[in-house]
């Protein structure tokens, strides 16, 4: 038998590196349909206030963030099927979202990352291997910039099998040809207590690294500096959202030490969105807010996770934000 106990403490504290687990308010579902026979998986901060969105089908799909319309580029099937066979995408990330005409592309069924030229061409420029991941291929994908890599910055690459995040540098300055090899720098293992659980996606924004766990009925979410080195520091905040079965992750830093956070969830072919701060967490996204849209069927308040599973969200959901800002979640398990 699972027993849960909940302990509440002052979150005024200001401490780094706190390993206690926070609730977060209701998540936003944002008005977006996606195209009949696609899979929303990985997600990316675009170019021109957009969202890029890998479908596990192989085509991209380009979420104009204004008014919420969805482009969708099927190049990759339509050139490269009898090449490449099924498009099983799970991760997308770039460099330079505003300057850049590459998307990379990560593979779920083969241990690689293409770079796809997404503005005029739409064709794959270059694919890279990647040692070390085994057959599994790509669970998530996040470019980190850094200094200390001669090309510009590490691409961090989640693992299904093995709970890892798998950190290499891909040749992306050097005249490589077609097919190259990346160099794997670390590996690390975030969740070093639960290492079965997989990594369902990662982002970068602005010196951290968010990386998220399907926790089954809701999301695990764990954020941590980046160094100079272009390596991941200590665990600063981790936090549980209302996001069921999520596959992307994209994270964009607003003023006043605001972030817009954005999931795509596979299960429910939806794009879900908050507003994280440090130290208060995870908010209800401007959206919702503006137009007064009722929280996503899966938040709290809608009871869609198990009572028996989660029998304080209940409580939580019912907080005022103020009172939301004051209270810490510390959650232990035992099974007997």
């Amino acid at each position: 038998m699972l027993q849960r106990s909940v302990k509440t403490t002052l979150r005024g504290l200001g401490l780094s590196g706190v390993s206690s687990l926070l609730l977060a308010a209701a998540t936003c579902r944002l008005p977006v349909q996606f195209p009949d026979n696609t899979g929303p998986s990985g997600v990316t901060i675009g170019p021109r206030n957009s969202l890029v969105v890998a479908s596990d089908g192989g085509s991209m799909l380009f979420v104009d963030m204004e008014d919420f319309t969805v482009r969708e580029d099927t190049a990759l099937n339509d050139k490269y099927r009898d090449a490449y066979g099924w498009f099983d995408l799970e991760g997308v990330t770039m460099n330079n979202p505003e300057t850049s005409s590459y998307l990379y592309l990560g593979m779920e069924n083969k241990p690689a990352i293409l770079e796809y030229e997404w503005k005029s061409k739409h064709e794959i420029i270059r694919r890279f291997d990647l040692p070390g991941l085994g057959t599994e291929g790509v669970q998530a994908l996040a470019w980190v910039p850094t200094q200390a890599s001669s090309h510009m910055g590490y691409f961090y690459v989640g693992s299904r099998s093995k709970g890892s995040v798998f950190i290499y540098e891909l040749p992306l300055l050097e005249n490589t040809g077609p097919e190259a090899q990346a160099v794997l720098r670390n590996t690390w293992t975030p969740l070093k207590d639960d290492s079965a659980k997989h990594i369902a996606a990662l982002a970068y924004s602005d010196g951290y690294i968010f990386v998220s766990y399907d926790d089954a009925s809701s999301s695990h979410v764990m954020i941590y500096p980046v160094m100079a080195n272009g390596l991941y520091g200590d665990l600063a905040e981790q936090y549980q959202v209302d996001v069921v079965n999520a596959q992307g992750l994209a994270v964009q830093k607003r003023a006043n030490e605001t972030w817009e956070v954005y999931f795509t969830s596979d299960s429910e072919r939806s794009l879900l969105a908050y507003t994280f701060r440090f130290v208060t967490g995870f908010e209800l996204f401007g959206h919702c807010t503006a137009f007064g849209r009722a929280p996503s069927p899966s938040s709290p308040s809608s009871s869609s996770a198990s009572p028996s599973a989660l029998p304080w969200l209940g409580f939580f959901a019912a907080c005022s934000a103020s009172a939301l800002a004051l209270l810490v979640s510390s959650l232990s398990y035992s099974y007997s």
